[in-house]
């Protein structure tokens, strides 16, 4: 006898939102849901560094919320769970519902690249977070700690800033925050 699972179910959104929280997590892409592999610790070490800083910077300066690892609806109707997403302040009413969710395209999404979602989140994701309308898109690779910040044109995707291992990032999103994930993951 086959056994059903989720990966073999198309759902709709609101399906996709109303599914009990994991672990395991789904991902809605083309109308079907991925499983999302569980993170390595080296992926949620940059993460938590990430989240941690840019919320407090985010905060102090009054400029919107930051969330990790939410359920975002885009309006293509492809479903994620970013490692981050930003909302600015003037859209927070717009964006976050009462449910914990991120409903339409957030102003900032990151991801973490691990060994095995690279093609994922530079391709597939990549295109979809364009179509979707998502301003800025960052892309963090954990092994080499690269940096690249993406801002969204007419015709795709422009990398404003890329970052190697060691070197300060310093977003045009955000002028004044700054970080260097080696030296704060190494210290």
């Amino acid at each position: 006898m086959a056994v059903k699972t989720l990966e073999n179910i198309a759902l709709s959104l609101d399906d996709w939102l109303n599914l009990p929280e994991g672990p395991p997590k789904y991902e809605r892409e083309t109308g079907r849901l991925l499983r999302v592999a569980s993170p390595t610790r080296r992926h949620q070490d940059i993460l938590l560094l990430l989240g941690y800083t840019m919320r407090r910077f985010c905060m102090n300066q009054g400029l919107g919320v930051v969330v990790m690892e939410v359920d975002v609806a885009l309006p293509t109707g492809q479903g994620y769970i970013p490692d981050l997403a930003f909302v600015r302040k003037d859209r927070e009413a717009e964006l976050l519902w009462d449910d914990g969710k991120v409903h339409g395209a957030p102003d900032l999404v990151v991801e973490v690249i691990s060994p095995g979602t690279e093609t994922r989140d530079r391709h597939v994701k990549f295109q979809n977070y364009w179509e979707a309308g998502v301003e800025w898109y960052w892309l963090v690779d954990s092994q080499t700690l690269l940096i690249q910040e993406f801002q969204r044109a007419s015709e795709g995707y422009l990398c404003r800033t890329t970052v190697a291992e060691g070197e300060t990032f310093r977003p045009h999103l955000f002028p004044g925050w700054r970080i260097n994930l080696k030296n704060r993951l190494d210290g």
